[in-house]
């Protein structure tokens, strides 16, 4: 936490003299803090930067961390959006994945949320688990969209190499999903949420009218954000800097006044490729009249090129001159862009 607020403090002119619309705190589980670290943490984030009236102020929390008294705590600092690992409603799912909470605890922090007036509710969900079948999928979405929240976010399961889930996997302790029944489970995933009002305007991402998460939207809309702790990235327009990963190295370098990021400043192919990464993932897309004026021509005539097999098989649509990856398109969106880069 020292080590946070010290970063904070030395680091006010990087946004240069920028309005803050949002405050995450995540990437982790900033649940565990106390009140009054988190207290301190705005004290210092106040001192130092001009805050927007109606910000957006995010936590990330799991389900054991929340408990009315704590609720209330960070309903005073201002929180005012939480962001919730729910994971899955299942006790055989939550095993798995090793989580700390069980189904019951995914039920009761919500109702305790909505008791203490948070009313903008990101709930996260995770499908493509070995085992997970349509009809617990289906029983997921169903609890989680029955208390009304504002967004649910909901990512395939990943196997991080060096994990224990990836050890196990290479081990054959377990059979994984196949990308068949992955790509069902999605495609029940988006027209589940869009049957009961939420607008997909990310691949993973799930909102009620008027409830898109600021916070992200900035990324995927490329506008300027500082990241403080380990391994925190920052853009401000011009630099991408990203904060040394290790605890023990971040806190040393940084109480002691040494360098504790490295940064660069990305060439037009680079932020060509930043620009198709962040907005082919929304359901805005890629403005082919802003590529063709920020990179130039013979990059919109690249775009389209490189389109063309993706537009015939309907995986991505053009409309108003922007490219949009269509709901087949979506899932495997990772593909089509880098079939895109240069």
């Amino acid at each position: 936490m020292n080590a946070i607020q010290r970063e904070i403090s030395t680091r006010n002119d990087f946004l240069e003299e920028e309005v803050l619309d949002t405050i995450y705190l995540g990437g982790g589980t900033p649940s565990i803090l106390s009140a009054d670290q988190l207290n301190s943490l705005f004290l210092i984030i106040n001192h130092n930067y001009r805050i927007k009236p109606d910000a957006e102020i995010t936590i990330e929390a799991n389900p054991d961390d929340l408990n009315p008294e704590y609720l209330a705590e960070l309903k005073k600092l201002g929180i005012n959006r939480l962001s919730i690992g729910i994971q899955s409603f299942h006790e055989k799912d939550l095993l798995f994945m090793n989580r700390r909470h069980s189904k019951d605890q995914s039920r009761l922090c919500l109702e305790l949320a909505l008791d203490a007036g948070f009313m903008n509710l990101n709930l996260d969900l995770i499908y493509g688990l070995p085992g997970l079948t349509m009809k617990k999928w289906q029983e997921n979405l169903d609890i989680a969209s029955s208390y009304k929240p504002a967004h649910i976010a909901a990512y395939h399961l990943t196997y991080e190499p060096g994990s224990v889930l990836d050890y196990r996997r290479l081990k054959r302790k377990f059979k994984v999903q196949e990308e068949q029944n992955s790509q069902d489970q999605y495609n029940l995933l988006v027209n589940n949420l869009e049957g009961k009002g939420y607008q997909h305007y990310e691949i993973s991402n799930f909102a009620l009218p008027s409830c898109i998460s600021r916070h992200n939207s900035a990324y995927w809309s490329g506008k300027k954000y500082l990241g403080a702790g380990p391994s925190a990235h920052s853009f401000n327009g011009k630099i991408r800097r990203w904060n040394i990963s290790r605890n023990t190295s971040y806190i040393k370098h940084v109480l002691v006044g040494s360098v504790y990021y490295e940064q660069e400043e990305p060439d037009a192919t680079s932020r060509f490729h930043d620009y198709l990464m962040t907005t082919l993932r929304t359901m805005w897309g890629a403005d082919l009249e802003r590529v063709r004026n920020e990179f130039g021509q013979a990059y919109a005539e690249h775009c389209l090129l490189k389109a063309k097999p993706f537009l015939q098989s309907s995986r991505m649509k053009k409309e108003e001159n922007k490219l949009i990856l269509s709901k087949d398109g979506m899932f495997i969106a990772d593909h089509i862009i880098s079939n895109l880069f240069l």
